[in-house]
């Protein structure tokens, strides 16, 4: 087995008490939920040294070697070209696995147009593949189909998110379906992003359930909900400040929207205190999957509200149960969030077995040494 390191965050941020918010945004690469399943990887795999960042110099990553671990999210769609990661990813000198790699688009399954920058990414850590086995493990069925149609599919698996595993308890399902007996009193809420003007009735719907049950709405993207999730909504500029509010709470005055921010507003740069917190809770239930998913891994009844291909893509893959939102657009209430829950423990950890197996054989074919509690969860 190779020696093996982090490339990408890192996924804890010290001092983040004392940092600048700009600083704590670029550290998580713009959205916190990043830290998710980068603290996944580190789990389920030995490491040997510690995490180097994509922004290292060319004569630095020359004095690395080993295999080289490359957390990924939905990186593949018209939204961003990663061609400069390309020539990074040619400049390691060991080979390299990707984890986590997902498409974006709408819910419809249209391909998405992906930049050749990107296609040469994804070329170049296939190239940097140990043998003939798949290095690149993407996220679910529809990820595939778009890499498979951009002809960079030869070197691809599909095998969900690490964040699936972050517990390795092989009750959790069974755990969670208990909790599904009782109705929640209080809950957190992963927040969403005030550009999403067409999900604005759903998100104030959320914001009035964050009211009513005394609950938590946690920022994770953009650098705005960075601000009003950390107690400075007073320094957002005008213009984010009437956009915010009215994403969130039209009907209420200036002052009670920031009273209500700082009062309910939290974010995380850490992800054991994040899902402690929500051991505070009894029900998550947000449009950000990753949210969503450290619900589940704490124990506790998660619904996601899927609004793209990515979100559904991961919730079909890992059994999280979701919610369309043109399903609920005009406005839902808890009771019917809750009804829309329909978790199925049995299925959920038949699911986690078979995709940790998957996990273990990738590993194996790519010289990986990982945790132990992976071949246990996988039944082996």
């Amino acid at each position: 087995m190779t020696k093996s390191f982090i490339f990408g965050l890192d996924s804890s941020i010290r001092n983040s008490a004392i940092s600048e918010t700009e600083t704590l945004y670029k550290a998580t690469g713009q959205n916190s939920g990043n830290l998710a399943f980068h603290f996944a990887i580190e789990n389920m795999i030995q490491l040997d040294m510690p995490s180097t960042g994509w922004a290292t110099s060319k004569e630095n990553l020359a004095k690395i070697s080993g295999t080289a671990v490359l957390p990924c999210a939905n990186q593949v769609g018209s939204h961003a070209n990663y061609g400069w990661l390309a020539n990074k990813v040619n400049e390691l000198q060991g080979s390299v696995i990707a984890l986590g790699l997902g498409a974006q688009s709408g819910t419809s399954g249209t391909i998405p147009e992906v930049p050749q920058g990107t296609l040469d990414w994804i070329n170049a850590i296939t190239e940097k593949s140990s043998g003939d086995s798949a290095n690149i493990g993407v996220r679910g069925e529809f990820t595939y189909k778009v890499l498979q149609h951009y002809g960079v599919s030869e070197k691809v698996e599909i095998l969900g998110c690490p964040t699936l595993f972050i517990n390795p308890d092989k009750d959790l399902g069974q755990k969670i379906e208990e909790k599904m007996k009782t109705f929640p009193q209080r809950v957190a809420v992963p927040g969403g992003h005030q550009k999403w003007a067409h999900l604005s009735r759903i998100e104030q719907c959320l914001a009035s359930i964050v009211s009513e049950t005394h609950g938590s709405y946690i920022g994770q993207s953009p650098f705005e909900m960075f601000q009003l999730t950390r107690s400075e909504v007073e320094l957002l500029s005008p213009e984010a400040f009437t956009e915010c509010k009215k994403y969130l709470m039209p009907y209420v005055t200036d002052k009670t929207f920031i009273d209500w921010c700082n009062r309910y507003g939290n974010l995380f740069f850490d992800i054991p205190a994040w899902m402690e917190h929500y051991r505070k809770f009894d029900f998550v239930v947000g449009p950000r999957i990753h949210g969503v998913i450290l619900g589940l891994q704490t124990g506790i009844p998660s619904l996601c509200i899927v609004h793209d291909s990515r979100t559904l893509e991961l919730c079909q893959t890992l059994k999280v149960p979701y919610v369309m939102a043109g399903d609920i657009i005009k406005g839902v209430s808890l009771a019917e969030l809750w009804e829309k829950t329909n978790f199925n423990a049995e299925e959920f950890e038949e699911n986690r077995t078979i995709l940790a197996g998957k996990f273990c054989r990738f590993f194996e074919n790519n010289n990986i040494k990982y945790s132990s509690f992976m071949d246990e969860m996988a039944g082996r």
